[in-house]
């Protein structure tokens, strides 16, 4: 039992703490408790440290995707896209996300791919754009496999707008150019009348020259997915797929998106689920359970 004594000249017991004595232990308590509570928070972060350097080593460590060297005419061919039984899973023990499906894209054709969410709209749009292999089958652009053209030519045919794409810091003109040196500034222009976007950047005051913040924070969403479009024509493609790519534009704004697209006779492919941007397709290819279950061309459409 211990006795605090305040002030006591005398004590009839050894067992007691001075008032000094107890300052000093509550001193010492601190100092062991932040020095404990120190070391924990360094192993935590020692762990989070192996866990991001994994997440690291899943990019550095992977093997450099495999190329077609020389020259590959893909200028000279037509943009006309054919998936031949194409099936894709993400492992040996996983489901198959698409399977045995067959399509062909003629030049200049408009088409929409519809569905229900995960019924595999856009892994078909990845595959298309290689960014995900083919577990089976092929895809062949303008009658010749992918794989022999080379990923990257035969992405130089394509242009994308896709759900989760961001604009970069920097101005809107080097966004929509896509820092390209030397930037051609009248095919900017072009471009952003062509996306419906030109008399809103018009209307700031840099203009062209405005800074668009931290990933695009600065602009609305709609303003953003058009600034998209814009990157993407910018490119000159023969072949433009667009993943959600107008879903923040009132109705007004996306048929004059689509209208001045639709003068440019690309191959145009569109994952959607609004029914303007449906309508505004003339084939429309509807997925489930990730196989095509309708196949059905229409009058109307841009």
């Amino acid at each position: 039992m211990l006795i605090l004594w305040l002030g006591a000249s005398e004590v009839m017991d050894t067992n007691y703490f001075t008032i000094g004595m107890l300052f000093a232990f509550s001193t010492y308590a601190g100092t062991f408790n932040g020095r404990m509570a120190a070391l924990i928070d360094r192993l935590i972060e020692f762990r989070m440290g192996t866990l991001h350097g994994e997440r690291l080593a899943d990019i550095v460590l992977e093997e450099a995707e495999a190329d077609v060297p020389g020259n590959n005419p893909v200028d000279q061919l037509s943009p006309r896209i054919e998936l031949v039984d194409v099936g894709f899973r993400y492992s040996e023990a996983d489901p198959w996300v698409l399977r045995h499906v067959n399509l062909v894209i003629e030049p200049g054709e408009s088409v929409a791919i519809v569905g229900p969410s995960g019924g595999g709209k856009t892994t078909l749009i990845k595959l298309i754009l290689s960014i995900l292999t083919p577990t089976e089958g092929e895809i062949r652009y303008g009658g010749v496999p992918v794989r022999q053209l080379g990923a990257r030519a035969y992405r130089s045919a394509l242009a994308a707008v896709m759900q989760d794409d961001q604009l970069l810091t920097g101005s809107l003109a080097d966004n929509i150019s896509f820092f390209d040196q030397p930037g051609d500034h009248a095919r900017v222009i072009a471009c952003a009348q062509l996306a419906a976007i030109d008399d809103e950047i018009r209307a700031m005051p840099m203009q062209y020259e405005t800074l668009t913040g931290d990933m695009g924070s600065s602009l609305s969403g709609g303003q953003r997915q058009r600034i998209l479009i814009a990157r993407a024509l910018y490119k000159r493609p023969k072949v433009l797929v667009l993943d959600e790519a107008t879903s923040h534009l009132d109705v007004a704004l996306e048929r004059a998106v689509n209208a001045a697209v639709a003068r440019m006779m690309l191959t145009r492919i569109i994952a959607a689920h609004r029914p303007e941007t449906i309508a505004s397709a003339r084939r429309v290819v509807t997925l489930s359970n990730g196989a095509i279950e309708r196949d059905q061309r229409i009058c109307s459409g841009a």
